[in-house]
């Protein structure tokens, strides 16, 4: 018996503060890059599906796709951990 399906894995990118387009306030909007994933015996063996980014409005919860590579350039950046001084 093999056991396969699909599975979404999500990535949280970070926060920032953004102009939300539906409240049109300055809120803290996090981001989240979602893929699809075909899986064998639950262990996700290659994406079926092309990065999707979502931000999300921290006041209001309104939720907008983004361009994954503007995305990744205004979040990636605080994702990334601090050199020690």
């Amino acid at each position: 018996m093999i056991i396969w399906g699909l599975r979404s894995r999500t990535k949280t990118l970070g926060q920032r503060m953004l102009n939300c387009p539906n409240c049109h306030r300055d809120a803290m909007t996090a981001a989240v890059q979602t893929r699809r994933w075909f899986t064998l015996f639950f262990i996700p063996i290659f994406p079926i599906s092309g990065k999707k980014t979502i931000a999300v409005c921290g006041l209001c919860g309104f939720r907008y796709e983004v361009n994954n590579e503007q995305a990744e350039a205004m979040f990636g950046a605080a994702a990334k951990p601090l050199p020690n001084a």
